[in-house]
């Protein structure tokens, strides 16, 4: 490109130039604000943001409050190809509308609101699985993780873009390794891994907002029927000590801010203070219009890191949930 002030005085070029710093001193101090989680959000590519299939989620009502208050909640199911004999079995018994009517019996401050199962009393449905603890472990997961942490790592290593950013190590501590588990993000859910026995074992990481199955006395690790909302911070205790079947995307508040239970443990002390549940049913069962609609920001977009930077850093990988949004059909 041609210089403009090739031929110009060198009088009028220093003129130019202390007039410029004196009239704005800071201005070449100044650096652009950094952008808002928000705004990573709206400047994503379109193509990151990934549909959840409508057949994976789940409506969870309960009564309206006092006040006409609509509680509802939607809880996002493991997709079928990354899940197994536990979430089978909540799909038949969400298809059998076998919740409907049952109650909250336990809630516990910054733990666990637990449903279904013995206290209801009620007979299950024919054909669920028995599902052995093994199943807390899942390779799929962990080839669709180190699939999309890959594309994620190559991403972020080679695009000029987040070159020499605060994304770099978030990768390196994300990707690399945490404690004794490696970590990463797959198919939109936090994924951990653990080295036992020689082998590597893969499994969905326990966030706030999990939706785990009870288990009893090993082999048995419950059918699916009795399962409890993780509503606490420090959740990660619970990985592989119980399985995971999905979790609460939108309207967890209504799971969570309920009456707390006073026996120990956080079991109601008389059936009159349990909280019915009116249903909960499949998404796909809506009416076609008002069947919601959600994405999630792929695991493998370098916009997920930016997203997680912007927020202050990186505790541990459930610290800032995968950005999972509402959108019109």
């Amino acid at each position: 490109m041609k210089n403009p002030f090739r031929s110009a005085p060198i009088t009028f070029l220093a003129l130019a130039a202390a007039s410029f710093f004196l009239a704005s001193p800071a201005l070449a101090q100044e650096e652009a604000p950094a952008p808002t989680p928000a705004e990573i959000l709206e400047t994503a590519p379109a193509e990151h943001w990934l549909p959840i299939p409508v057949t994976d989620l789940l409506i969870f009502t309960l009564p309206d409050t006092a006040d006409g208050t609509k509680r509802q909640a939607v809880i996002q199911l493991l997709p079928t190809e990354l899940s197994g004999g536990h979430v089978r079995n909540v799909r038949k018994l969400a298809a059998t509308h076998w919740w409907d009517g049952t109650k909250i019996y336990r809630v516990a401050r910054n733990f666990v609101t637990q449903f279904g199962g013995n206290p209801d009393a009620k007979t299950l449905p024919k054909g669920l699985e028995t599902v052995p603890e093994s199943e807390y472990f899942n390779a799929a997961l962990g080839v669709k993780r180190d699939t999309d942490m890959a594309a994620l790592k190559a991403a972020v290593d080679y695009s000029n873009q987040y070159q020499g950013t605060e994304i770099q190590p978030l990768m390196k501590m994300i990707y690399e390794n945490t404690g004794a588990q490696t970590v990463g993000f797959g198919g939109g859910w936090p994924i951990g891994s653990q080295t036992i026995d020689g082998e590597t074992k893969f499994y969905p990481l326990t966030c706030r907002g999990s939706l785990s199955p009870a288990h009893y006395d090993p082999p048995d690790a419950g059918s699916g029927a009795e399962l409890s909302v993780i509503t606490g911070e420090a959740a990660r205790s619970l990985d592989t000590t119980f399985g995971m079947v999905g979790r609460v995307i939108d309207g967890l508040e209504h799971l969570q801010n309920l009456p707390l239970g006073t026996d120990p443990g956080g079991f109601y002390a008389d059936k009159s203070q349990y909280i019915p549940i009116r249903s909960i049913r499949p998404a796909s069962e809506l009416p076609l219009a008002d069947q919601p609609a959600y994405e999630y920001l792929a695991s493998y977009s370098p916009a997920l890191m930016q997203y997680i930077a912007a927020h202050g850093g990186y505790g541990n990988i459930c610290t800032v949930p995968v950005p999972i949004r509402k959108v019109s059909n």
